[in-house]
């Protein structure tokens, strides 16, 4: 992605509201990037369809609707099919075939270096 990194536009879905504050600050400060939050599945949604962001990050494991059903609706409609979308989760065993079935771009292990986070989304979006 050539984009300013400015102009790089992410929503981070997450019911802990203290991880919510850590990437968001993260994103924001090292990276420059403009991140907007939601702490529920369907308010990310709705989110990520007016925003038309650069990528949504959504914890695999939330209430109501979890991080894999959040990417099955994004990439169900055509004005967000397009937007890549990243689990955030601290289990280390993933099925990769459901990753792949529900249009996952990639996955981000908890605890993760907050220096290096960009760097990883921008590569999981390649």
């Amino acid at each position: 992605m050539s984009q300013n990194p400015a102009a790089f536009r992410a929503i981070i879905i997450d019911d802990d509201l203290d991880l919510l504050l850590l990437v968001r600050r993260t994103l924001e400060f090292t990276a420059g990037w403009e991140v907007h939050t939601a702490s529920s599945g369907t308010s990310g949604i709705e989110l990520a369809r007016t925003l038309a962001p650069n990528v949504v990050l959504v914890d695999v494991m939330m209430p109501e609707i979890d991080g894999y059903e959040v990417c099955r609706r994004l990439k169900a409609e055509a004005a967000t099919s397009h937007i890549p979308v990243v689990l955030l989760t601290a289990r280390r065993e993933m099925n990769q075939a459901r990753n792949t079935a529900a249009g996952v771009a990639g996955v981000l292990y908890k605890p993760f270096q907050p220096t290096e986070l960009a760097a990883q989304i921008r590569d999981l979006c390649r």
